[in-house]
Order: structure tokens, then C-alpha cells, then sequence
């Protein structure tokens, strides 16, 4: 992963670490009392920063332990980016894959909820044709007792949801 240069004007050294995927330095500065949910002027934090920083591939069981480790400090799933983006929709964007949002969902993170423009991470799970990750998603809201209509009108992405 490149540094953008804006990172490191964030004057968040967590929020960097997170985003570059440093789990070690993450971990030292959390434990030396950085501020887990802390934001930048993006409205960022540090768990919003590595999912938004995730590539599909790239993904991988580092980043997976990064954001595990994150979400057992207390960083809260929910929150919302300056354009009502949460960890989960990010992680849907970037096609992280079923097992970050397995981890997201479990930790609290809501399927549901809408950005500013009104998509969800089921919508953005949808648009990137990750079936596995969309049935993570919906598994998450029947666990929460809601039922979830989904219309298309784009047939052609071939997923099926029974």
C-alpha cells in the first residue's frame, strides 16, 4: 500500500498506522492510550481508515487480525464518515471479503444502515458482486430479526437470494 499524503496530515498516528495496516504499531499505540474511536478531518477513525484501506485481495489474514484487534479495543462499528460511510460499507466497496464483514457484523456493525446518499453495505456488497459477503450481511440482519427486500433492476449480476 502507497501513503497518500494526505495520511499523514491526518495528525493521527493510529488512523495512519491502521490505514497502512501496521498491526504492531496499532497495538503499541493503543496500548501506550491512543484513542481507539478517535476521527480525522474526514471523519475517519482508525477502523474506518483500514477498511477504506482494504484491496480485495489484499485483504488478507494482516488485516483481518488488524481489524479484529480493533474491534476487541472498543472501536465502534457504527461510525459514520463525514459521507455517512461506516467500516462495513467500505469493507463491502473494497471487496474485503466475508470474513471482515463476519467480524464487523459480530462486533455490532449494522448491515442496514445508510449512508448519505441512501445505499446501505448490502447495496454496496450487491454492487460489487460479492454473493458471499451479501449472504454474511443478510444472515446478520435475520439474526436481528429483519427482514431485508432487496430490488434490483440490474438482473445481470446472477445473485440469488433465497
Amino acid at each position: 500500500m502507497t501513503e497518500s499524503p494526505d495520511s499523514l496530515l491526518d495528525g493521527s498516528p493510529l488512523i495512519s498506522a491502521a490505514q497502512l495496516g501496521k498491526l504492531r504499531l496499532v497495538r503499541l499505540l493503543v496500548e501506550g492510550g491512543a484513542q481507539v474511536n478517535e476521527r480525522n478531518q474526514r471523519g475517519e477513525t482508525p477502523l474506518l481508515a483500514a477498511c477504506r484501506a482494504l484491496r480485495g485481495d489484499q485483504s488478507g489474514s494482516s488485516m483481518l487480525r488488524l481489524i479484529q484487534y480493533l474491534l476487541r479495543n472498543q472501536a465502534d462499528p457504527n461510525i459514520q464518515d463525514k459521507t455517512g460511510r461506516t467500516a462495513l460499507m467500505y469493507a463491502c466497496m473494497e471487496r474485503a471479503g466475508p470474513d471482515v464483514a463476519l467480524a464487523l457484523t459480530a462486533a455490532g456493525a449494522d448491515p442496514s444502515t445508510e449512508d448519505y446518499t441512501g445505499g446501505s453495505a448490502l447495496v454496496y456488497a450487491i454492487n460489487a458482486h460479492d454473493q458471499d459477503t451479501l449472504t454474511v450481511l443478510l444472515d446478520a440482519c435475520k439474526a436481528q430479526g429483519r427482514d431485508i427486500i432487496i430490488i434490483a433492476t440490474d438482473l445481470s449480476c446472477g445473485l440469488r437470494l433465497d
